[in-house]
């Protein structure tokens, strides 16, 4: 019989879409231990294949000539999508040890002007595929990866934001429910283009305090917090954010934090655990 380490090699390779979709339901720490497992050339194609937030946050628990590995195996492209949701230093310094065309083509697509949106996004946001279950979207929460949860944005397999759950929504819905059943039109977008000054004159700031912000395409980058833009545009004038304004983000979060830590964690399928290979020539 087959040992489960070649199992989970096999599944790997044959299915790295089915697996990505695995793995993005697992602990980050957990996810990282897989691919510092496995040879770039099979994980690759997995790690290209997830939501890339998720690998975003996968890349901040391996070391750099792991995350490395992956990033050049998945191609300029997928490493781009990445990279947006890591933050500074590490992005930075990832791409300098990139090989030089994929290290170019990142610095192009990545470049964003200091007072753009784009330049003030946070990426650091629960991301879900429209087949994610609200048990499953708790779970995510309950793990704490992310600093303020306001709201969870779903994206199609473009990563096209199709919709927002709110987490009140969230935690009042039986775990079972879909997260489509929950989901409702953004109060408003921010082009990561968008001028900071024409950002700030957006009407959408009157309902909400955190705004998604895309890219061409309308492909998620993350979102703009109210206090964030507050803090750019003084930056921008040379002065210094009225300490009362930061306190307006994460009203939410901290208003429904007690109710959702009660909850049990949705069960997760896990792929088998596998043990170091030996790496492959680079």
């Amino acid at each position: 019989m087959a040992s489960a380490e070649t199992l989970t090699l096999a599944f790997l390779s044959a299915h790295p879409g089915r697996a990505a979709r695995v793995l993005e339901r697992l602990p980050g720490p957990e996810a990282a231990a897989l691919f510092t497992r496995v040879p770039a050339r099979v994980g690759g194609p997995v790690f290209a294949a997830m939501l890339p937030p998720t690998a975003a946050r996968i890349v901040g628990g391996l070391d750099d000539a792991t995350a490395l590995a992956l990033l050049t195996a998945v191609g300029a492209q997928a490493a781009v999508a990445v990279l947006r949701h890591v933050a500074e230093p590490r992005r930075t310094r990832l791409i300098e040890a990139l090989p030089t065309a994929t290290a170019m083509a990142s610095r192009l697509l990545l470049g964003s002007l200091e007072d753009s949106v784009g330049g003030w996004v946070d990426p650091d946001v629960i991301v879900l595929t429209p087949d994610s279950s609200a048990g499953e979207a708790l779970a995510r929460v309950r793990r704490g990866s992310e600093a303020e949860v306001e709201q969870l944005y779903v994206v199609d397999a473009e990563q096209r934001l199709v919709g927002v759950v709110d987490l009140q929504a969230l935690v009042r819905a039986p775990e079972a429910t879909a997260v489509t059943a929950l989901m409702r039109e953004p109060h408003g977008a921010l082009a990561a283009t968008t001028p900071l000054g024409s950002a700030a004159a957006h009407e959408a700031w009157e309902r909400a305090a955190v705004l998604p912000v895309i890219e061409r395409g309308e492909r998620l980058l993350g979102v703009l917090r109210r206090s964030t833009l507050h803090r750019a545009l003084a930056h921008a004038e040379g002065g210094e954010p009225e300490a009362g304004e930061a306190t307006i983000v994460g009203l939410l979060a901290h208003g429904y934090w007690d109710a959702v830590s009660g909850l049990a964690e949705a069960g997760l399928a896990l792929l088998p655990r596998v043990k170091p290979v030996l790496p492959e020539e680079r």
